[in-house]
């Protein structure tokens, strides 16, 4: 090129690279480069490869719930498999487009780090390395996988989400599959007969079970819909109105979009209670109640108010509902004092079990094995004891009162990192709200069941969860 100016010479150069003299040639002729954005760092094709990969995730959670809610060994090979290979094929797409691209992991480092002891401490379980041998050591390996592969889904799916309005939809996108997997269990039993994918039925004859073989795992799923339908609907009523002469109110409040989302609400509510699942109604109603108590704060309507109206709300939800409900709800309404007897029976053994290996346990996915030890008068001999109808307790059997408390650790953590999230972002806060409301229901529900220990619930759990951390890269919003 040329340069007009001899006394101080310029050359075109690279971003963060200094001036350097060329000499005192009145004319200066100079090679300009012309450097291209290659796709190794193209944010625009990972925020494509971001989208592609939500609606993969979204697949997945339609159709994971299909095969008698992942409850299977062929399921659980086949969910692994996919985690796997969505895992492998977005990492490496992401060292293609955009290898720069931070991670998002020093996010929830806590959170992985726990989740991957538990992980490490089953795996010597089943390796019986330093610990007490599982008690069977084919169990444990079979169970060491399906454990790790929802520690890959939450890391897919926080990698992904770093874009808010991808993190909006793809919530709104679980909300509507469980809506369909609600009308499918509603027509399941009323018009083809009750069956269980169109075959016969074994269990639960007479309530809706969908695609679950269990009605509570079934009214588990059924209230995470419920819980982000709560959430939607008060995110949009308590969103700012559009500036117009003619409205006082600030807020939009109920709008015909507040009322669509309602309807499909009740839809889901609907299935839930033709489960007939007591402890699935009481923890989904709380944990709406703490949803709605949660965004009705964030957005300064005042405690008292906020308490007064959403415990109402929630008093006469539950007697509304317990009054319109089918007459298997009410007949295990009335015997829920009877049937408590045989619960808290399983809970005492349980217990004991827990404190004869209260340190290593007595290996994941071996409960069934090692409580016909335990198992003593005061339960039926005639039936298998293969859980005890509560996950707290589950894990400690299973895994010591240490390793057995990382998960339930991982997930008080991500519970206070989502009620933060509520109080502090500016934008959406709704899928924060909507995953804590989430982890109220699911705490209380495992007391008294063992929902979460169900596959396809557990995908599920782990993705509303991620959904609900997810906050978009300082960097960059791809």
């Amino acid at each position: 090129m040329i340069d007009f100016n001899s006394q101080r010479p310029s050359k075109l150069r690279r971003a963060g690279e200094k001036l350097q003299p060329q000499g005192n040639t009145l004319f200066e002729f100079e090679e300009v480069e012309i450097v291209e954005r290659r796709l190794t760092e193209s944010p625009k094709a990972a925020s494509r490869l971001n989208d592609r990969m939500a609606w993969a995730i979204a697949v997945f959670v339609a159709l994971i719930p299909v095969p008698y809610g992942a409850n299977r060994p062929l399921a659980w090979f086949v969910a692994i498999a996919v985690v796997a290979l969505l895992c492998l094929v977005y990492f490496i797409g992401i060292m293609i487009v955009d290898r720069n691209r931070p991670s998002q992991l020093k996010n929830y480092w806590v959170i992985v780090a726990l989740g991957g002891l538990a992980v490490v401490f089953a795996s010597l379980q089943a390796a019986g390395f330093g610990v007490a041998p599982s008690f069977s050591q084919s169990h444990t390996m079979l169970a060491v996988p399906r454990m790790l592969s929802y520690g890959l889904i939450f890391v897919l799916v926080s990698e992904v989400c770093t874009n808010r309005f991808r993190t909006e939809k793809l919530m709104r996108t679980v909300f509507y599959i469980i809506l369909f997997h609600a009308a499918w269990a509603l027509l399941s039993l009323s018009v083809f007969g009750d069956t269980l994918l169109l075959a016969e039925k074994t269990d639960y004859q007479g309530v809706a079970t969908g695609t679950f073989i269990n009605r509570n795992s079934f009214a588990t799923f059924m209230g995470f819909g419920v819980i982000i339908g709560v959430a939607m609907m008060v995110f949009e009523m308590r969103s700012p109105a559009h500036r117009s002469p003619n409205r006082k109110s600030k807020r939009k409040g109920m709008t015909a979009d507040v009322a669509f989302v309602g309807v499909l609400v009740l839809v889901i509510l609907a299935a839930l209670v033709a489960s007939a699942s007591r402890l699935g109604l009481l923890s989904t109603l709380v944990g709406a109640w703490f949803t709605m108590v949660a965004l009705l704060l964030r957005t300064d309507v005042s405690p008292v108010r906020v308490f007064g109206l959403t415990s109402a709300a929630l008093l006469l939800g539950l007697v509304g509902f317990v009054a319109v409900s089918g007459q298997e709800m009410l007949n295990r309404l009335v015997f829920i004092f009877v049937d408590s007897d045989t619960r808290i029976e399983l809970f005492k053994q349980s217990w004991d079990m827990v404190l004869s290996y209260k340190w290593m346990g007595v290996g994941l996915d071996c409960y069934q094995i090692a409580f016909e030890q335990f198992h003593r008068e005061g339960l039926s001999s005639d039936v298998v004891w293969d859980k005890p109808h509560n996950t707290y307790l589950t894990l400690w059997s299973e895994m010591g009162l240490i390793a057995g408390s990382l998960p339930m650790l991982a997930v008080l953590v991500a519970f206070v990192m989502l009620v933060r999230s509520v109080a502090t972002r500016e934008r959406s806060y709704f899928p924060a709200a909507a995953a804590a409301g989430v982890i109220v229901q699911g705490a209380i529900h495992s007391m008294g069941d063992f929902s979460l220990e169900i596959a396809a619930n557990t995908y599920v759990f782990v993705i509303i969860v991620a959904l609900g951390l997810a906050r978009r890269s300082r960097a960059r919003e791809v």
